[in-house]
This record gives C-alpha cells, structure tokens and sequence, in this order.
C-alpha cells in the first residue's frame, strides 16, 4: 500500500445509525477536558529554528533567524502562570483533565510533570517538540514519536496510549503510531464518537478531537470575551447532550492552553461552562484514556492494534 493510499478518506461514518450505547455508569454523554502542555517546545531561533513561533497571538516583525522577545514572553506566561491558574481552576471543580503534552516542555518544568503525575492525569503525545510532522518520513516520524514516548515515561511515569500530532499529520501518522505500540490517534475532528479506521488491514482506533469548542479562537480573533467562550461551549454541551439523551450517547472535547484561557480575564469563561456542566449527573467527565479503553473493549474486535486483554500492548512492527 502507497503512502497516499493508507488514509482513505470516509465521508460516510456512521451515517444516522451511530452505535446505541451508554458510557461506564450509564452516562450519556461523555466530556474530555484537554490541556494542551506545549509551552518550552514551540519553534525559536535560539534553538536552531530559521523563525520563530508562527502561532502567536500578535505578531511583531523580526529579521529572519533572530528572537521575538515578546512572543517568547507570551509562552513563558503559559508555563510560569497559566498553567496554575487553570490546574486550580480544574480542582475547584474535581475534574482531572488529559493534557496532550509535548515532552520538551515537560522536561523543562518538572514541577508541571509532577503536578500532572500528582493528578492522576492521562498524558496524549504531542510530540517530542510542538511541531507538525509534514514533510518527516516515515521513519522519521516514528523516531519522533518514540523519543516522546520514552520522555513521558521518565519524567512523569506515563506509558501513552494515545496521540495528537500538531496538524498538519502525514498520510503516516497512524501506521507509524500503530508500529511503536499505540492504542489510539485523535488527529480528526470528523466525529462525535469513536471510530475505526483502516491500518495495513487492521482496525485502528480514533477518538476525535475539538478544535471549535477551543480557546485557541481567541487568538484567531473568534473570541473576544470569556462570554464569548462561555456561551459557544455551554450551547455545543447542550445539543450533545439532548442527543445524547434523545438518540444516542455522544462525547465531546474541549481545548484549553495555559498561555491563552490562563489569562485573568478569560479564565471565568471556562467556569461558567464547568458550573454548567456540574448541574447534570448523566454527564461522564472523564480521561481521554477511558473513552478509548472503553471503544476498544466494546467495539474493537478482533485484529485491533495493540490491544490485548484490555490494555495497550507494545508493538515492533508495523
């Protein structure tokens, strides 16, 4: 199989006959909160990079190959303060988030490590540095991938089951994942549920992700004010779980980064849309781990990479 061919596109899915099922305890719709822990790993030319980082939320000119001190600034607020402010946010409301982690970043703030290790958290790779893998080859791509893996392992314990490269992926992503042992990608947003796609002829498991119900809007000038967030939210939660309850269970994702919904004045969006969620108790709020451990136990049959009595399992080759 060509490179080109090992992700065919699917513009099917489930159609309007998704499976009828319920989330562990009977819940009916199933909320993961992420943390995207990227601060440390983004692109700078003091680390070898021709630019700087290209996600930023102003954008001041530099020659090329030189530093952007204020840009640099803003990540720095991400891991110093953003991150406290919203792991204890997330206290107040006893929910342990995912964090998609980039290893670098982790390496570089073991303080952060071992508040996530201390939560309990599930750890998604990010990869090694936060940067996309176009243009990696394969072999690249897994030796990425493997040196995150071991780095997660070392600094916070984690063995990860599950991935989300910075898009834009490759064509090989899931067969490189699928080679060095992991159970599941979430690099889609073409779902409400779990699903199954093709790898070398084997089923593989996908858990898809948000990028709407996001804080990276307010630096794409979609949001403005924690309402802004709030209410884009609150309504997303609300039609999943009315669907949830009147047709089938559904899940939802919400994305947060430290650097962005940390900021003083946008963190009461994200309350707002906890206090919301906490008034309904068919709602499973839960680790991005346990959905796919629970997709890959009821529906995974047989053949599904790297997964063997009920946990992932190490694979050598692809």
């Amino acid at each position: 199989m060509s490179a080109a061919d090992s992700m065919q596109r699917n513009f099917v899915g489930y159609a309007n006959n998704p499976p009828d099922f319920e989330w562990p305890g009977g819940h009916r719709l199933a909320l993961n909160i992420v943390i995207n822990y990227e601060e440390g790993a983004e692109r700078t030319p003091s680390e070898g990079f021709p630019a700087g980082e290209t996600l930023v939320e102003f954008k001041y000119h530099v020659d090329a190959g030189e530093r952007e001190l204020f840009e640099e600034s803003t990540y720095e607020f991400g891991s110093r303060v953003g991150i406290w402010r919203l792991l204890n946010l997330l206290d107040d409301f006893e929910v342990v988030p995912t964090i998609f982690g980039c290893a670098l970043a982790l390496e570089r703030n073991p303080s952060v490590a071992e508040a996530i290790k201390s939560r309990g958290c599930d750890v998604v790779g990010h990869g090694y540095r936060w940067i996309p893998h176009a243009g990696l080859s394969y072999d690249e791509e897994r030796a990425e991938i493997r040196r995150a893996a071991s780095s997660f392992a070392d600094v916070t314990g984690y063995t990860i089951k599950g991935w989300f490269t910075r898009p834009p992926q490759t064509v090989n992503t899931r067969r490189a994942l699928a080679a060095e042992g992991l159970l599941y990608d979430s690099g889609a947003v073409n779902d409400d549920v779990p699903y199954f796609d093709t790898v070398d002829g084997r089923p593989f498991l996908v858990v898809p992700y948000s990028l709407d119900v996001n804080d990276v809007r307010y630096w794409k000038g979609q949001f403005f004010t924690p309402s802004d967030f709030a209410e884009y939210a609150i309504a997303s939660f609300d039609v999943l779980r009315a669907e949830s309850v009147s047709r089938t269970s559904r899940m939802m994702s919400v994305g947060l980064h430290p650097r962005i919904i940390g900021r003083p004045g946008r963190l009461s969006g994200l309350a707002r849309f906890l206090e919301h969620v906490r008034r309904f108790d068919d709602v499973w709020v839960t680790g991005r781990d346990a959905i796919a451990d629970f997709w890959a136990s009821s529906y995974g049959g047989e053949g599904l990479w790297n997964w063997t009595d009920g946990r992932a399992q190490e694979t050598d080759e692809a």
